[in-house]
């Protein structure tokens, strides 16, 4: 049977619908079953040596038997925890950590890097996409134990009084009220690949797109995420000047928020649209060197913003609708065919696509100021808002004006009841 080792971050399908668990090392291995808002909806939905089945899990002699199928109405993916059966171990003393998930003919693993201070570790998430199961390896430990990552999932804990009080020097204790936010955002990503200014900012602005989610009664609200560039011969000083870097790396905290899989896939508007390779959180540093250290000249250097919608709708459409999408399409203004723009944005608008463009340029931006006014659309697909200066616009405002009109679509485009609703 063929292994399949995974790295932190790595994805892999589940063929068959029942999974079975094991871990490596002297560990216990908990379950938690979370909805898309990505907390528990109960003490019930951790399963463990103490409670140990669930509908769709079952827990016996350190092996975990999961039927994602038959996990409770709403669930959407299960987090596969480990913590040093010794009481009060770190992970630093405890080698050989690892997870096994076997699935019909498929064997994943994984070993997650070198650890020290932790006393709880997500190992992997198994969740659902497309309506397919999916394994992630994740590897992100917690330094106050199950205690704290439980607290982050939504478990009642408090019951658990001892686990501040064992803290010799208080250093967990008081760190534990800046984790709250981050699993629900952050589970997904390999963000230890990222320079330490670079992941400090991440889940800094990770936590102001969850705010501005939650104003909007999205909180839970699960998308896919795709961004377009304008790289016609107008935008090279915008790239030499380093915006088209900056603003990348400002909406890439959205990715991280909406999608499961915390990427985007990526497109370019010149002379045609052209994808080009997806950006995930761990390979953020080296996407942006490759792509917007100087103006690519792939696409051609002129603007053609309809080729690039059509381009984009021709892979949405290889992709389920029952997960919504959000475009973030930057343009440095100087739209070239107004009408043929229109023409396409109403053309688009029975697929599950919603348009967010951003004005970068200073410059007239012709239709997509107009946006919002088309009259003769069943839903309103569109958004516009221009940054000139992007660097004057804080990272709380920014998210609020990104995502502004998104839930509102989401709420208008599919019917009650719907499971893209489901977080809206």
């Amino acid at each position: 049977m063929p292994v399949t080792p995974l790295a932190a971050g790595q994805n892999a399908p589940l063929p068959d619908p029942a999974v079975r668990v094991e871990v490596s090392g002297a560990v216990d291995l908990t379950a938690l079953v979370l909805s898309a808002s990505g907390k528990v909806d109960g003490d019930a939905d951790m399963v463990f040596f103490n409670q140990p089945q669930a509908p769709g899990a079952r827990l016996s002699g350190g092996t975990l038997e999961l039927t994602p199928g038959q996990l409770r109405p709403g669930a959407e993916r299960v987090v596969l925890v480990a913590s040093p059966t010794v009481d009060g171990q770190t992970f630093g003393a405890v080698p050989g950590v690892g997870i096994t998930l076997t699935s019909g003919a498929m064997t994943a693993t994984f070993a997650p890097p070198a650890l020290g201070a932790e006393t709880a570790l997500v190992l992997c998430e198994v969740y659902r996409r497309d309506g397919a199961w999916k394994v992630r390896a994740v590897g992100q430990g917690y330094a106050d134990g199950l205690a704290g990552l439980a607290r982050d999932f939504g478990v009642d804990v408090a019951d658990e009084p001892a686990a501040p009080a064992a803290a010799p020097a208080g250093a967990t204790a008081s760190a534990a009220p800046a984790a709250p936010a981050a699993p629900t955002l952050s589970l997904t990503k390999g963000e230890e690949r990222l320079p330490v200014d670079m992941r400090k900012k991440l889940n800094l602005r990770k936590e102001l797109v969850g705010v501005s989610l939650t104003k909007k009664g999205a909180a839970g609200l699960r998308a896919r995420v795709i961004g377009v560039l304008d790289v016609s011969g107008s935008t090279s000083g915008l790239f030499r000047r380093g915006v088209f870097a900056r603003a990348v790396e400002r909406i890439m905290p959205v990715a991280a928020a909406l999608d499961d899989d915390a990427e985007m896939q990526m497109f370019l508007m010149g002379a045609r649209g052209v994808r080009v390779d997806d950006l995930q959180v761990g390979d953020l540093p080296q996407w942006l060197a490759k792509y917007t250290e100087r103006r690519p000249t792939e696409a051609g250097g002129s603007n053609n913003e309809r080729a690039a919608i059509e381009q984009v709708l021709a892979y949405v459409a290889t992709q389920s609708a029952d997960v919504p999408t959000l475009v973030l399409f930057f343009h440095d203004g100087g739209v070239t065919d107004n009408r043929g723009t229109e023409a396409a944005i109403r053309a688009a608008v029975p697929a599950a696509v919603f348009w967010q463009f951003i004005g970068l340029g200073r410059a007239s931006y012709g239709i997509l100021e107009r946006l919002d006014d088309l009259r003769g659309r069943d839903v309103d697909n569109t958004g516009f808002f221009a940054l000139d200066d992007i660097d004057a616009v804080p990272d709380g405002e920014l998210y609020d004006r990104l995502l502004g009109e998104f839930p509102d679509w989401v709420r208008a485009y599919y019917p009650a009841g719907h499971p893209a609703r489901a977080g809206v």
